[in-house]
């Protein structure tokens, strides 16, 4: 794993929960680290697993080694909300979602109810399961094209995936922004960017200073102008937001963290160092155990706090800090219970498990 795409990955993490939890300002912020983690999975895994020759045995040991990565950790986390919605009497699951939410096929859904069932957030592993399961076969067939066949074949999804998106409501994009061949798009930009590395290896102006301190701040850069951009612009970006907004700054993030590999600039070491490393190393976790989190929040931990008053001072405190309401106590709380859990799940059953499998 290299360091400082791990420290993205615990980083956009705690973007997410802090949207979910109700900070607004980083809706957008959070899309590009959804974004972030399809395309750094794609390039990861071509890294890893050049797959030159591919057979019925090879694939099946790479599918199932990368769903058994998936499936427990996803039958863990909708057997905890479950269990927590039975205890709080809330739980109404029909029984046909509830069987394609366990077999990671809820995503392919184009109901709300659906593909947001359950742990609302397991979507991104069902989508994720397919991008694994199409990589063998992208790496034997597409992977040998030149780079200008493959930018051809990107551009082409591109301008099918905006002019999709250009056309449909809000429920409509949402179906699509969690459909497991949109978010294909972005693991086969991952799988090119990596395959783009050694020729831009050769290049006379990247990768040779002596860190990546101006690469990273370019990166970050754009990142950050896309985001300034939309909401400056009142959301007129949205039907963009989804598709080739925020290729580019994560292709140069993901191009920097490779190109500078231990020998990072001043951000880098930041992304590097040992909190973000941890952060990184449970950012699953973290993903998967957010509405858990806040169910433990919400009916146990609220209601304690709220008796002394403590929430209340919180909200006043923090409109006091920011003038807005929107940064309150459920994203102060919820990251909190969010990251102890992910720990707890981390070390108590995924890594075993890891280990388990390793020895079979």
């Amino acid at each position: 794993m290299i360091k400082t795409i791990n420290g993205w990955r615990g980083l956009f993490a705690l973007v997410i929960v802090l949207f979910h939890a109700g900070v607004a300002e980083l809706e957008t912020a959070t899309w590009a680290g959804v974004t972030f983690f399809f395309m750094a999975s794609g390039y990861l895994l071509t890294l890893k697993y050049p797959f030159e020759q591919l057979d019925g045995s090879s694939y099946r040991r790479f599918a199932g080694g990368h769903a058994m990565k998936l499936f427990p950790l996803h039958w863990l986390t909708l057997g905890l909300w479950l269990a927590a919605m039975a205890v709080l009497g809330l739980l109404t699951v029909k029984p046909l979602t509830l069987a394609l939410n366990a077999t990671l096929l809820h995503s392919w859904s184009f109901t709300h109810s659906v593909y947001f069932s359950c742990n609302q957030f397991s979507w991104f592993l069902s989508t994720l399961l397919f991008c694994y399961l199409c990589y063998p076969l992208l790496a034997r067939w597409y992977r040998p094209l030149g780079l200008r066949r493959k930018l051809v074949i990107i551009a082409v999804l591109a301008v099918i995936d905006c002019a999709v998106l250009a056309f449909t409501d809000d429920y409509s994009r949402t179906a699509l922004y969690v459909f497991p061949p949109v978010r294909l798009i972005d693991f086969l930009i991952g799988i090119t960017i990596a395959d783009a590395v050694p020729r831009l290896r050769q290049s006379p102006l990247l990768g040779k200073s002596e860190n990546g301190t101006d690469a990273e701040l370019v990166g970050i850069a754009l990142l950050s102008a896309l985001i300034w951009t939309f909401l400056t612009t009142g959301g007129a970006l949205l039907s963009w937001s989804d598709a080739v907004l925020w290729w580019l700054p994560v292709a140069v993030i993901l191009l920097t963290c490779h190109l500078y590999d231990k020998r990072e600039g001043f951000v880098g070491k930041i992304l590097a160092s040992k909190p973000l490393q941890w952060l990184g190393g449970i950012s699953f976790e973290i993903f998967m155990l957010q509405g858990l989190a806040a169910l433990v929040f919400n009916y146990w931990v609220a209601p304690v706090l709220g008796h002394f008053g403590v929430t209340g001072v919180l909200d006043m405190v923090c409109h006091d800090l920011t003038g807005n309401m929107s940064l309150n106590h459920l994203a102060l709380f919820i990251l909190p219970i969010d990251i102890l859990l992910a720990w707890l799940v981390n070390r108590l059953f995924t890594r075993p498990l890891a280990r388990l499998l390793r020895r079979k």
